[in-house]
């Protein structure tokens, strides 16, 4: 959902400014800065399958699945 300067995370579900989407060398990213940390660290801690665990947790828990 796009609102004027902002749009909503793919993963927490939370209304950002576009500011927040703008990391490493991309702009207009999926996730904000917030989610894009924890899914890292969810990587770091069991690799590809606990990145997915992670993205699909936090998901339901915002109601997005």
């Amino acid at each position: 959902m796009i609102k004027g300067d902002g749009k909503s995370c793919s993963i927490c579900n939370k209304w950002h400014r576009m500011k927040e989407y703008e990391y490493g060398n991309k702009l207009n990213n999926s996730y904000c800065q917030q989610c894009n940390r924890e899914e890292k660290a969810a990587y770091r801690r069991g690799g590809t399958e606990a990145t997915r665990e992670y993205r699909e947790e936090m998901r339901k828990k915002h109601g997005l699945k």
